[in-house]
Protein backbone atom coordinates (compact mmCIF):
# COMPACT_ATOMS: atom_id res chain seq x y z
CA UNK A 1 0.00 0.00 0.00
CA UNK A 2 2.72 2.18 0.82
CA UNK A 3 4.18 1.95 -2.79
CA UNK A 4 0.90 2.82 -4.59
CA UNK A 5 1.21 6.42 -2.62
CA UNK A 6 4.90 6.86 -2.94
CA UNK A 7 3.48 6.67 -6.87
CA UNK A 8 0.77 8.93 -6.39
CA UNK A 9 3.05 11.33 -5.12
CA UNK A 10 5.36 10.98 -8.09
CA UNK A 11 2.06 11.43 -10.24
CA UNK A 12 1.13 14.55 -9.17
CA UNK A 13 4.82 16.05 -9.66
CA UNK A 14 5.14 14.81 -13.00
CA UNK A 15 1.77 15.97 -14.10
CA UNK A 16 3.20 19.38 -12.39
CA UNK A 17 6.34 19.24 -14.74
CA UNK A 18 4.04 18.77 -17.67
CA UNK A 19 2.93 22.33 -16.84
CA UNK A 20 5.91 23.64 -16.09
CA UNK A 21 7.41 22.04 -20.03
CA UNK A 22 4.06 23.43 -21.60
CA UNK A 23 5.80 27.19 -20.91
CA UNK A 24 9.22 25.98 -22.44
CA UNK A 25 8.12 24.16 -25.67
CA UNK A 26 4.59 24.13 -27.21
CA UNK A 27 1.68 22.69 -25.53
CA UNK A 28 0.51 20.91 -28.58
CA UNK A 29 3.52 18.84 -29.04
CA UNK A 30 3.67 18.05 -25.03
CA UNK A 31 0.31 16.92 -24.98
CA UNK A 32 0.74 14.85 -28.31
CA UNK A 33 3.81 13.33 -27.00
CA UNK A 34 2.33 12.90 -23.49
CA UNK A 35 -0.64 10.65 -25.67
CA UNK A 36 1.68 8.86 -27.92
CA UNK A 37 3.96 7.71 -25.41
CA UNK A 38 1.08 6.60 -23.50
CA UNK A 39 -0.12 4.79 -26.52
CA UNK A 40 3.47 3.36 -26.62
CA UNK A 41 3.95 2.06 -23.34
CA UNK A 42 0.84 0.39 -23.06
CA UNK A 43 0.81 -0.89 -26.38
CA UNK A 44 4.57 -2.50 -25.63
CA UNK A 45 3.60 -4.00 -22.35
CA UNK A 46 0.92 -6.05 -23.58
CA UNK A 47 3.21 -7.40 -26.22
CA UNK A 48 5.82 -8.60 -23.67
CA UNK A 49 3.47 -8.83 -21.14
CA UNK A 50 0.43 -10.89 -22.67
CA UNK A 51 1.51 -12.01 -26.33
CA UNK A 52 5.22 -13.09 -25.96
CA UNK A 53 4.70 -14.19 -22.26
CA UNK A 54 8.21 -12.71 -21.47
CA UNK A 55 6.91 -10.87 -18.13
CA UNK A 56 4.33 -12.30 -16.06
CA UNK A 57 2.41 -10.30 -12.82
CA UNK A 58 -0.64 -11.54 -10.92
CA UNK A 59 -3.52 -10.63 -12.87
CA UNK A 60 -5.92 -11.04 -9.27
CA UNK A 61 -4.17 -8.42 -7.26
CA UNK A 62 -5.96 -4.93 -7.24
CA UNK A 63 -3.01 -3.35 -6.05
CA UNK A 64 -0.52 -4.76 -7.93
CA UNK A 65 -2.34 -3.64 -11.05
CA UNK A 66 -2.82 0.14 -9.63
CA UNK A 67 0.54 0.34 -8.47
CA UNK A 68 1.74 -0.64 -11.89
CA UNK A 69 -0.31 1.66 -13.51
CA UNK A 70 -0.33 4.90 -11.72
CA UNK A 71 3.50 5.42 -13.09
CA UNK A 72 2.93 4.03 -16.55
CA UNK A 73 -0.13 6.50 -17.16
CA UNK A 74 1.75 9.44 -15.09
CA UNK A 75 5.85 8.91 -14.62
CA UNK A 76 6.88 7.43 -17.57
CA UNK A 77 5.32 9.53 -20.36
CA UNK A 78 6.18 12.71 -18.23
CA UNK A 79 10.22 11.22 -18.15
CA UNK A 80 9.52 10.27 -21.89
CA UNK A 81 8.64 14.08 -22.63
CA UNK A 82 11.08 15.37 -20.90
CA UNK A 83 13.76 13.12 -22.80
CA UNK A 84 12.15 14.39 -26.02
CA UNK A 85 12.64 18.05 -25.37
CA UNK A 86 16.55 17.70 -24.25
CA UNK A 87 17.12 15.95 -27.30
CA UNK A 88 15.28 18.72 -28.96
CA UNK A 89 17.46 21.28 -27.00
CA UNK A 90 20.50 23.44 -27.80
CA UNK A 91 22.33 21.90 -25.08
CA UNK A 92 25.82 19.84 -26.32
CA UNK A 93 25.12 16.91 -27.68
CA UNK A 94 27.21 15.26 -24.41
CA UNK A 95 25.17 16.94 -21.63
CA UNK A 96 21.97 15.73 -24.41
CA UNK A 97 23.42 12.05 -24.07
CA UNK A 98 23.75 12.47 -19.89
CA UNK A 99 20.65 13.44 -19.06
CA UNK A 100 19.23 10.83 -22.28
CA UNK A 101 20.94 7.80 -20.16
CA UNK A 102 19.84 8.90 -16.87
CA UNK A 103 16.59 9.24 -17.82
CA UNK A 104 16.32 6.10 -19.13
CA UNK A 105 17.94 4.61 -16.44
CA UNK A 106 15.24 6.09 -13.91
CA UNK A 107 12.57 4.39 -16.37
CA UNK A 108 14.17 1.03 -16.31
CA UNK A 109 14.61 1.41 -12.58
CA UNK A 110 10.49 1.47 -12.20
CA UNK A 111 10.11 -1.67 -13.83
CA UNK A 112 13.21 -3.57 -11.55
CA UNK A 113 12.19 -2.13 -8.43
CA UNK A 114 8.41 -4.01 -9.22
CA UNK A 115 10.56 -6.92 -10.01
CA UNK A 116 12.62 -6.51 -6.62
CA UNK A 117 9.09 -5.99 -4.66
CA UNK A 118 7.94 -9.18 -7.00
CA UNK A 119 5.02 -7.09 -8.36
CA UNK A 120 6.52 -8.74 -12.08
CA UNK A 121 8.51 -11.21 -12.92
CA UNK A 122 10.86 -11.12 -15.60
CA UNK A 123 10.36 -14.80 -17.62
CA UNK A 124 12.71 -14.33 -20.72
CA UNK A 125 13.35 -10.24 -20.39
CA UNK A 126 16.15 -8.41 -18.79
CA UNK A 127 17.03 -4.94 -18.14
CA UNK A 128 18.69 -4.78 -21.53
CA UNK A 129 15.38 -5.54 -23.08
CA UNK A 130 14.06 -2.61 -21.48
CA UNK A 131 16.36 -0.51 -22.43
CA UNK A 132 15.98 -0.92 -25.71
CA UNK A 133 12.32 -0.63 -25.43
CA UNK A 134 12.53 2.87 -24.18
CA UNK A 135 15.05 3.43 -26.96
CA UNK A 136 12.85 2.62 -29.20
CA UNK A 137 9.38 4.31 -28.00
CA UNK A 138 12.07 7.44 -27.58
CA UNK A 139 13.06 7.25 -31.32
CA UNK A 140 9.39 6.90 -32.34
CA UNK A 141 8.71 10.27 -30.53
CA UNK A 142 11.58 11.99 -31.35
CA UNK A 143 10.07 11.31 -35.41
CA UNK A 144 6.86 12.13 -34.19
CA UNK A 145 7.85 15.49 -32.39
CA UNK A 146 10.26 16.45 -35.27
CA UNK A 147 7.39 16.04 -37.79
CA UNK A 148 4.67 17.38 -35.62
CA UNK A 149 7.28 20.73 -35.16
CA UNK A 150 6.99 21.22 -39.04
CA UNK A 151 3.07 20.77 -39.56
CA UNK A 152 2.84 23.14 -36.68
CA UNK A 153 5.01 25.91 -38.91
CA UNK A 154 3.55 25.21 -42.50
CA UNK A 155 0.02 25.46 -41.02
CA UNK A 156 1.29 28.78 -39.28
CA UNK A 157 2.41 30.03 -42.74
CA UNK A 158 -1.00 28.57 -44.63
CA UNK A 159 -2.79 30.59 -42.00
CA UNK A 160 -1.37 33.98 -42.23
CA UNK A 161 -2.47 34.28 -45.70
Amino acid sequence: METVWVFLVLAIVSFISLYILMKKMNATNVLGSYFLSNILLTNTGVIINLNLKLTKQDPSNELIFWTQKIPELSLKPALLVWIIYILFSSRPIFKKLIHLFVFLTALVSIEVYFVSINYLEWVNWNVFYSYLRYILIIILMAVYAFYLEKVMHRNKEVNTI
